[in-house]
């Protein structure tokens, strides 16, 4: 999950990959310290953290294959177009040259031996003598085109017979990973059910929720401690705090929970947005940042968060895959993650926060409804 980070390093002052490297170990040290096991229940949840990560990073795959399985089928229909293309040209040339040839048959019918020794009409020699070099001048340059075409041809079709195999790789590695998958969906259901039939009454869950808000308020706080100032450059534009009211929401969807919401165990509440969708759909960033973490946390699922500058920060929960790695910068709209629900989230559902100096905010009084 920590992969990418370049163009961080590129971009950020005085950085390099030697320092993201170390910003990398650092967060990763702190994400397996917060999701430290304490039993066979945190055992159980270290299984399923290792099965959504893994998921996360199978989808991840299908749709980097996916995407270059409809690149190599349009690049097929080009080359298929291309090779029907220079077919007719070489149908066109061919009866060129058989029209050609018959002139040449008409001609030498004329006995063309005799009339070149023939002195009485030097004329009509003279203008039968330039008809046929033109003839075979023409017949000598179609041969040519003739041959050029077969061989642009023929490289079209090594071309086709080459792309072909490669489509028939990337299926077998799509089937691949759609079963690989398949099997891992299978058993984070099952031991999800045996969690939940672990959980005996309310006080339990209040625990459970109490114990995922504090790693995140302590993910938050150490965040602050082991992260540089993003630096933005100028061209940055308006900064986050000048956009009150005017962000986009993460997501398309209706709004399943709200920030100061009850979750209906005891005095918790909910300190973001929850918003429903569809598994899979495009999760964006509401503002340009820099990934600063991007794993798996307990409670939250698959977890990105993004660093905006002057203490403000923005995160996205529950996902099902991670489309950017610690380091990374991301614009405004830009796809950072497809929508899930990792994390003991019972339905897909992207949740939302903002933090300023570390403290929630309410979402919807800095986004715009879409």
């Amino acid at each position: 999950m920590f992969a990418g980070g370049s163009a961080w390093a590129a971009k950020s002052s005085g950085g390099d990959e030697a320092r993201l490297k170390q910003l990398r170990g650092r967060i990763e040290a702190l994400q397996e310290k917060l999701n430290e096991t304490r039993g066979r229940r945190d055992d159980v949840r270290e299984e399923v953290r290792g099965l959504e990560r893994r998921i996360g990073g199978l989808m991840n795959n299908l749709r980097k294959t996916e995407s270059q399985l409809r690149a190599n089928e349009k690049k097929l229909a080009d080359l298929n177009a291309r090779a029907a293309r220079e077919r007719g040209n070489l149908g066109a040339q061919r009866r060129q040259l058989a029209r050609q040839i018959y002139t040449a048959y008409l001609m030498g019918r004329q006995e063309y031996p005799k009339m070149l020794l023939n002195q009485e009409n030097p004329a009509r020699v003279s203008r039968v003598t330039t008809y046929y070099d033109y003839l075979n001048r023409a017949r000598t340059e179609r041969i040519a085109h003739i041959r050029t075409t077969l061989a642009r041809t023929e490289t079209l079709e090594q071309q086709i017979r080459a792309q072909h195999r490669e489509l028939e790789n990337l299926r077998a590695s799509q089937r691949e990973q759609k079963t690989a998958l398949e099997t891992s969906r299978v058993r984070r259901g099952e031991l999800l059910a045996s969690l939940n039939r672990e959980v005996r009454g309310q006080s339990q869950q209040m625990e459970r929720l109490r114990a995922d808000e504090k790693r995140l308020e302590q993910l938050i706080e150490e965040l602050k401690t082991v992260l540089p100032e993003p630096n933005l450059p100028p061209r940055a534009g308006t900064p986050f705090a000048k956009l009150r009211g005017r962000l986009p929401l993460p997501t398309r969807g209706p709004i399943i929970a709200r920030y100061g919401g009850s979750k209906n165990l005891g005095n918790l509440k909910w300190r973001g947005l929850l918003i429903g969708g569809r598994e899979g759909q495009n999760v964006i960033s509401v503002f340009r940042g820099r990934v600063v973490f991007a794993d798996w946390l307990r409670g939250f699922g698959l977890l990105l968060i993004l660093d905006h500058g002057d203490g403000y920060m923005t995160l996205y929960g529950h996902n099902q895959s991670l489309h950017k790695g610690v380091g990374e910068w991301v614009e405004a709209g830009e796809i950072v993650a497809s929508l899930g629900n990792t994390g003991d989230m019972p339905q897909p559902a992207v949740y939302f926060e903002i933090r300023q100096n570390g403290q929630p905010r309410d979402p919807l009084i800095w986004c715009k409804a879409r």
